[in-house]
């Protein structure tokens, strides 16, 4: 009996290891039956509209950067668009794009520009986001950690100017998104340059990284920042404390922390500086992002009817 079962057991393996999906596409197709091949082989590659990809050098790193452009771009030579900066492409962009594309088509949130800046090429993703957006070295990670400064000045050097040149754009509504560490790059850009963006959308922060170190830089110094005009918007999923986390980090109540030391900041008494925080319910750390994105982006350009 226990002989059939084994047996039973080894043939579905061989058969789902046969039908799986590769991210090899050549593997893929060999591996289905001859009629599918053949639908396979047809079918048209699907694009995100109006989507192009560049790549942009920061001294000898390339960076695979996404593009796409509003519905009604072409319709006016004249008109200027604000644009969404975000990390995490091949992430963040069908996200984004998914989100925003009823609203924005029928014109209940203002149109904008979407870039969506990847990862160096061929690094893997981890490597090259783990290393360009932690702003402090610390020993205790494998991978390299710590350079997030030049990451930002490739942001603000490379990529801003590029759109700026190559774009039809509204200068008054840059506007910075990131999610988890890509939110810890955004905070890290809020302490130390924090005119380069009009709006910032942070999801997810991990300002536990390097045990808090950004968050205690904040504490310390960010009374002391001279008058900011900026709105900023935080989520952060309900779930995203312990016992749902890794390493036990209590991402809320960072998030919280974080928020109220904005809070505190003259420029948020007199209006300047506008401050919101959507805790998602039900929410952890890998479901927060889509509502972070598309609450904080209808928060900055919803249209007033």
């Amino acid at each position: 009996m226990k002989t059939t079962y084994w047996l039973c057991c080894a043939i579905m393996c061989c058969w789902l290891s046969i039908v799986s999906v590769s991210a090899n596409n050549d593997v893929a197709v060999v591996s289905l039956p001859s009629k599918t091949v053949d639908v396979y082989s047809t079918a048209a590659v699907v694009n995100i509209p109006r989507t192009r990809q560049f790549i942009l050098k920061d001294g000898d790193r390339d960076y695979q950067v996404m593009i796409k452009l509003p519905k009604k771009y072409q319709q006016s030579s004249s008109h200027q668009y604000p644009v969404i900066y975000m990390t995490d492409s091949m992430y963040s962009l069908q996200v984004v794009s998914g989100a925003t594309r009823f609203p924005m088509n029928s014109n209940i949130m203002q149109q904008a520009i979407l870039v969506a800046i990847g990862y160096q090429k061929p690094s893997k993703g981890s490597a090259s986001r783990i290393r360009d957006f932690t702003p402090s070295h610390d020993p205790s990670w494998t991978l390299s950690t710590g350079e997030a400064k030049r990451h930002v000045s490739f942001i603000s050097n490379v990529v801003m100017p590029f759109v700026e040149t190559n774009f039809r754009v509204n200068k008054q509504y840059d506007t910075f998104m990131g999610n988890s560490l890509g939110g810890l790059l955004g905070a890290y850009i809020l302490l130390e340059r924090p005119r380069l963006f009009d709006y910032y959308v942070l999801g997810s922060p991990s300002l536990w990284f390097d045990n808090k170190q950004l968050l205690q830089q904040f504490s310390q110094r960010f009374s002391h920042t001279p008058a900011i005009s900026a709105k900023v918007f935080i989520g952060i999923g309900e779930l995203e404390k312990p016992p749902h986390t890794n390493g036990n980090h209590h991402m809320v109540a960072d998030a919280q922390a974080f928020c109220q030391i904005l809070q505190s900041h003259p420029s948020a008494k007199t209006g300047a500086l506008q401050l919101k925080l959507l805790v998602i319910p039900e929410a952890e750390h890998s479901m927060a992002f889509p509502t972070t994105a598309i609450h904080g982006l209808t928060w900055l350009f919803k249209r007033s009817i």
